[in-house]
């Protein structure tokens, strides 16, 4: 008991807010149970309900497939990695507290949450109730996007973003949110939280953007003046609407703008190189216009021009902190070093133990936050485990995607195949396929495949079609039910396209870069 009440004492001082009505229970892994009804369902559609759950704190996602019964129904015990805003596929966002049950009902004539209401009087259906009329009290009808807004008025855009933000401050210290009387602590500090999330959200949509188009951005001169709400706020974690969006743009702000931008640097492993190299380039950072004749002949320095990892971390957080005029590194930091270090996993299928292990030691220094500590080391005892047991990629907790992923590739048994999951909205998708072309030509002699899959709700087969015969684009297409397009989703645990796996001769799942290898 002392232990818990101390833990708790300890996340309210680090959080800086004047009351911290959240459990540190909600942090962790835990599990909620939804259950519900489908209304009005159209023949052979909504068989399943889908859910995608968030790790916040290492950029994962896992989904999990619900079965729907004949009479609509479903129910079932969802693990999570800590309490959270959850996607529910062709719905829309809910939040799930951790030993709690939402109970929902689902009108499936009308269009994404205008059909769902909840029952019960737990934390979720509470929260889940107010969060539309709390954020129609502060947002009317949505923040305009800054994309949408002209240039000589993007001024004037921040400033109203700037003001509602400092409103829900104002209201949240004063304890005046617009919820009914005897609404619980927790549920308002997630309501609140939820909402300082959405002005911050569309400014960080913006800066992006302007990031990814070489654009200068410097739209984050209010931050330091909010640092305990915006960006030292574990409450942030249980938002109700894309959790994920946010603590990814936060991450890509907060790290990568500064890190690329401003100091240059970054991992570039040149893996046709000497191994002696490639090893050395994992391990530190380096210059990223260096010259890689003078690099070989400074293995052995170690001066300035070569950085070690603790080295980049540092300097990262300390560019970080001048640039947005930060106190310390707060919660939202010690999340975007975390998800930096565990990026690397599923980026670089070459990243060895000892150099996660590297990054691992360069980062703990930082986690201040009991649930930033808890949620790294967990995952790094996970990512030890799973390298030295190795991992068995066929290995699927959805038996109807099994079912229907052996459907696909039957006919192309004894081939290697390339297996993409695109969609017409993706730009990503298409440039993918337009750049493996030439890889397609090159072995189409050799007994290859390549796979493109899409889901005919969201990619219309007539249009894509043409497209694709317009470029030149080869290999098998295959369009998939929407139900179909859901449980292969769960197989494979992919949040969006592109995803791309593989198949070998013996049917068997492995990887792209192992194929890549033997057809080079």
């Amino acid at each position: 008991m002392f232990k818990k009440g101390l833990l708790i004492a300890t996340m309210a001082m680090v959080c800086g807010l004047t009351a911290q009505a959240i459990d540190e229970y909600q942090f962790h892994r835990g599990t909620a149970v939804l259950k519900g009804r489908i209304l009005n369902r159209p023949a052979g559609e909504w068989t399943s309900v889908s859910i995608k759950a968030y790790n916040i704190f290492i950029d994962t996602d896992r989904i999990v497939s619900i079965p729907v019964k004949d009479d609509g129904t479903f129910e079932a015990a969802i693990t999570l990695p800590h309490s959270q805003g959850v996607h529910m596929v062709d719905i829309g966002h809910v939040f799930l507290a951790v030993g709690d049950t939402l109970e929902l009902t689902k009108d499936a004539s009308k269009m994404d949450m205008e059909g769902v209401t909840f029952g019960g009087n737990g934390v979720s259906a509470t929260i889940n109730r107010l969060w539309p009329q709390v954020k129609k009290h502060y947002f009317g009808n949505g923040v305009v996007s800054g994309n949408d807004v002209e240039t000589e008025q993007k001024a004037a855009w921040k400033k109203e973003l700037v003001r509602l933000t400092d409103v829900v401050i104002a209201d949240v210290k004063a304890d005046k949110l617009p919820v009914p009387a005897g609404t619980g602590s927790y549920e308002k500090e997630v309501l609140g939280a939820s909402a300082l999330s959405v002005p911050l959200m569309e400014v960080m949509r913006l800066n992006f953007n302007n990031m990814m188009e070489g654009k200068k951005t410097e739209s984050y001169d209010f931050l330091a003046d909010r640092e305990q709400w915006l960006l030292d706020n574990p409450a942030m974690v249980f938002m109700v609407d894309d959790p994920d969006i946010f603590f990814g743009l936060a991450t890509l702000c907060m790290m990568v703008d500064v890190s690329y931008g401003v100091n240059n640097y970054r991992i570039y492993p040149e893996l046709n190189e000497p191994q002696a190299i490639t090893t050395y380039k994992q391990d530190f950072m380096l210059p990223s216009d260096y010259d890689k004749g003078l690099h070989r002949q400074m293995l052995a320095l170690r001066g300035d021009t070569l950085l070690s990892i603790a080295d980049y971390f540092r300097l990262s957080t300390e560019a970080a902190k001048k640039r947005f005029g930060l106190k310390k590194i707060g919660f939202t930091m010690q999340v975007a070093l975390s998800r930096n270090v565990f990026d690397e996993i599923r980026m670089n299928d070459e990243t060895n133990p000892d150099h996660m292990a590297a990054r691992f030691a360069a980062v703990v220094p930082y986690m201040k936050h009991p649930a930033t500590a808890m949620q790294v080391v967990e995952l790094y005892r996970k990512y030890v485990k799973e390298n030295e047991g190795g991992i068995d990629r066929n290995v699927s907790t959805s038996p109807e995607g099994d079912a229907i992923f052996e459907r696909i590739i039957a006919p192309y048994k004894g081939n290697d195949l390339y297996v993409d999951f695109w969609s017409w909205g993706c730009g990503p998708c298409r440039k993918k396929m337009m750049d493996e072309r030439e890889k397609v030509e090159m072995l189409k002699d050799e007994p290859v495949r390549f796979l493109y899959i899409a889901d005919e709700k969201d990619t219309n087969r007539e249009q894509a079609e043409r497209w694709m015969q317009e470029n030149n684009i080869k290999g098998e297409h295959i369009f998939v039910t929407h139900e179909e397009w859901k449980f292969l989703n769960a197989k494979f645990q992919f949040a969006a396209t592109p995803f791309g796996t593989a198949v070998n001769k013996k049917s068997k799942l492995t990887t792209q870069k192992v194929l890549d290898k033997k057809y080079d």
